[in-house]
């Protein structure tokens, strides 16, 4: 299945496409292994506009078609 990607930051160094094809039924921590973005370096995942918190990442399933944001965590003061 295909699902929309857009990944903010400096987290562009590791994904800097638009789609990436998943096995049906992965879930938002398996995108992010096929990504190669390392789960420590994400702040906000985001599929279709809503957050899912990281302790949701492994259980959130994604479907064809889903848009998901990665952001980078937020620094500065």
């Amino acid at each position: 299945m295909q699902v929309e990607v857009r990944v903010t930051g400096q987290l562009i160094d590791y994904f800097s496409g638009t789609h990436v094809n998943l096995d049906e039924g992965a879930t938002v921590e398996q995108a992010l292994v096929v990504l190669e973005i390392p789960a420590a370096s994400v702040g906000l995942v985001s599929v279709n506009g809503d957050a899912v918190p990281r302790e949701k990442r492994a259980q959130h399933g994604l479907v064809a078609g889903d848009q998901m944001v990665v952001m980078a965590p937020l620094t500065g003061g």
